[in-house]
């Protein structure tokens, strides 16, 4: 396969921050509160070094096959077969984390901006922008996120930092006060908020140097950490660690304490959720964009384009059978440790596949 749409480093990089940066903005400090308490901080370092392990492995895999992605080299290490089932449980994978960014986006904006909109309308809307973006491909995608993370990111950081009058950071103390187990039991947690590393499996032949790609990864990786450490130790500082854990969506609702002299902005929330709704945004369009380049090349087709718009249906489908937050928020474990599990095992797979034929001297 020869890939002719290539893209710098910096832009690859920019890809995988913007798709790990998703819905754990506003999701991860509730989940990892509940189990680490004040030390989410130190859970959230640790499960993004976890992460970046099994990203740099992946990468590691990749620079052993140039110009070629898991759909090529795949079949070659643990074979025909196996190679083009895990391309599959990739591609079911993605569709499903699709669904639930899409859904978790229509129910917060529903909840915070379109309280009289219909889900569903909320849902079809997202879709009709992210397939207008993916049907352009892989360069447009990585332009549009570099026009639109760095304003996305300024937004955030100066809401947050609009929170410290209101908060005291000696909330985020003792550190290790309950011992390192409830760190080590939210691991789970804080691996799923660094999920889309995985498609570098897939992309890694469109960078133009892929010899730099273990090196944008640890840069992608430490900027998502030092953003997610930010956002909850700022949780933790203006509502306290307990607080934190019972309720939903905590980075939108330290928003809504804040008051600015002369009421120049009423509800500070609405500018939190124009933050957010870029990287809810681009997850869901690179996870749609790369379960459809996955289908395509394995069907033997040349464009992406056809497949995408077929994927739409099932997608919707997903994303609208949930009744409630509680049913979502169910799926969504599913999903989160199914990507947990395939993130971490199909590396050491492929590796070990990779190890047996080098001894055997076919590769």
């Amino acid at each position: 396969m020869v890939i002719k749409d290539k893209i710098t480093s910096s832009q690859m990089g920019c890809l995988l921050f913007s798709i790990m940066v998703g819905v754990g903005i506003l999701s991860l400090p509730q989940a990892v509160s509940s189990k680490a308490g004040v030390d989410g901080w130190i859970a959230i370092i640790l499960g993004g070094m976890l992460a970046a392990g099994s990203a740099l492995l992946m990468a590691k895999l990749g620079g052993r096959f140039p110009e070629k992605s898991l759909i090529e080299y795949g079949p070659l290490l643990i074979g025909n077969i196996f190679g083009k089932l895990l391309c599959i449980l990739f591609i079911v994978y993605f569709l499903a984390f699709v669904s639930i960014v899409v859904r978790i986006s229509a129910d917060v904006t529903k909840l915070f901006l379109l309280d009289n909109t219909p889900v569903e309308v909320i849902i079809l809307s997202t879709f009709l922008t992210s397939i207008y973006v993916i049907q352009h491909g892989i360069n447009p995608i990585a332009r549009f996120n570099q026009f639109v993370q760095p304003i996305a990111v300024m937004l955030l950081i100066t809401v947050l930092f609009l929170t410290y009058s209101d908060s005291d950071l000696g909330n985020n103390l003792p550190v290790l006060g309950e011992g390192i187990e409830p760190v080590l039991r939210s691991l789970p947690t804080t691996f799923f908020s660094f999920l889309g590393f995985e498609v570098s499996l897939f992309l890694l032949p469109f960078m133009k140097n892929p010899k730099q790609a273990g090196k944008t990864i640890i840069v992608s990786f430490s900027v998502v950490v030092v953003i997610y450490v930010f956002i909850m130790i700022t949780c933790v500082s203006v509502l306290g660690a307990k607080e934190v854990a019972y309720v939903n969506y905590p980075t939108l609702a330290i928003a809504k304490n804040i008051e600015l002299p002369g009421s120049f902005v009423e509800r500070l929330e609405s500018v939190m959720m124009l933050s957010w709704i870029p990287f809810a945004l681009t997850t869901m369009v690179l996870y749609h964009y790369s379960a459809s380049f996955v289908a395509a090349r394995l069907l033997g087709l040349q464009e992406h384009r056809v497949v995408s718009l077929l994927f739409i249906p099932f997608v919707f489908l997903l994303a609208v059978l949930p009744r409630n937050v509680l049913q979502v928020d169910a799926w969504s474990q599913i999903v989160g440790m199914s990507g947990m599990l395939l993130n971490i095992l199909s590396p050491i797979g492929l590796w070990l596949g990779y190890a047996w034929n080098k001894r055997r001297r076919r590769l």
